[in-house]
């Protein structure tokens, strides 16, 4: 009976978390829509549009897909996303800041990165058999680059494609606080350095022989909806960005506030729940 009851609770929980994931979704992808649908194409900034838009759609992937894997929603899992979410709202914030340079930037790096990709590809099957398929890749791969610039005028950078840190660019787009308090400790957990890993990886050994020491530790990672909030809230963020910048407005409610809602509920129904009977 007890078993049956936690059960019933259980499902209860899931199927309100769905719920919320679900709206949240339709929502994150209306409001871009409704952006994108209001906002008038100059063809003479093309590229901007283009990587505008593109990286505003990457911003609604990310969320969209932290929102629909909740084993995610932990220390482990979903930093490594939202340390993408904070590259993407850094770089949208610069590229607004020059919208005729930047964006040719951010596409050229992109371009020549592929290109060096394809020849790393080109070197290792130097002294294979001819592989057609491995050929055919090759050659849509480089047809993909040249409808966009001539392959043989596509220059590789090895630097940063905006030709400046990270740090700079949030800086000079007047989002250092971001980059401070988002960007560096989501970093942690993305590159898998010493504050993330000797707080979730490590644990002290109990020998004490061994002296004070740590030994390996594969955490058990709960599920958080806090990651969830953060994925909209930088969401929401990116598109306060692009509204402020564009003038644009979006003629649907606010995934961000919503979701924020349905928190609300959700909570209130746990503590009714929760409250003792009299």
């Amino acid at each position: 009976m007890v078993s049956r009851m936690k059960n019933r609770k259980r499902d209860s929980i899931f199927e309100d978390v769905e719920k919320i994931v679900k709206e949240f979704v339709l929502n994150a992808q209306e409001e871009l829509e409704s952006r994108w649908k209001n906002w008038e194409l100059d063809v003479a900034l093309r590229e901007f549009h283009e990587v505008v838009g593109g990286l505003l759609a990457r911003q609604t992937t990310l969320a969209i897909q932290i929102a629909r894997n909740p084993l995610l929603w932990n220390g482990h899992g979903a930093p490594v996303l939202l340390r993408a979410m904070a590259d993407v709202y850094i770089n949208l914030a610069w590229i607004f800041g020059d919208a005729a340079e930047r964006p040719r930037k951010f596409i050229l790096y992109g371009l020549g990165q592929i290109k060096l990709y394809l020849e790393h590809r080109k070197a290792l099957r130097e002294n294979r058999p001819l592989d057609p398929q491995e050929e055919a890749y090759v050659r849509g791969v480089e047809d993909w680059i040249q409808s966009q610039r001539v392959l043989e005028m596509t220059d590789v950078n090895l630097g940063s494609w905006a030709e400046i840190t990270t740090r700079k660019m949030a800086e000079e787009a007047g989002c250092l606080d971001f980059y401070n308090y988002v960007y560096i400790p989501f970093s942690w957990a993305s590159h898998s350095m010493w504050p993330h890993v000797e707080q979730s990886n490590l644990k002290p050994c109990q020998n004490p022989l061994h002296r004070p020491h740590r030994i390996p530790h594969v955490e058990e990672a709960g599920i958080n909806p806090l990651y969830l909030h953060l994925a909209a809230k930088y969401l929401g963020k990116a598109f306060s960005l692009f509204d402020e910048k564009t003038g644009v407005r979006a003629e649907v409610p606010s995934a961000l506030h919503i979701l924020e809602r349905r928190f609300e509920a959700f909570a209130e129904k746990k503590r009714k729940k929760n409250a003792p009977r009299r």
